[in-house]
């Protein structure tokens, strides 16, 4: 079973991040990150980028194969784990 990741830990590593570019979610399988900034699609990549470059500095991910494509176009909230 994969370590839980408390919300906080999350909103520490994306310190630098404007709150209200993402949302911060709970579900049973874990903590869940989701881009939700309106902004064109190269806004919204460069934010995504950013945001995963963050996270992984701070030893998490997102459970996905491409997580700034995914975070980019899914407007749902993708699973954080460690890196």
């Amino acid at each position: 079973m994969p370590e839980a990741i408390h919300p906080d830990r999350v909103r520490y590593a994306l310190r630098s991040v404007r709150a209200a570019s993402y949302e911060i979610g709970s579900t049973e399988s874990g903590t869940t990150l989701a881009l939700v900034m309106a902004a064109s699609p190269a806004g919204r990549r460069n934010a995504a980028e950013k945001i995963v470059g963050l996270l992984e500095a701070a030893g998490l991910r997102l459970a996905v194969g491409d997580p700034v494509a995914e975070l980019t176009d899914r407007p749902i909230g993708l699973l954080v784990v460690t890196g």
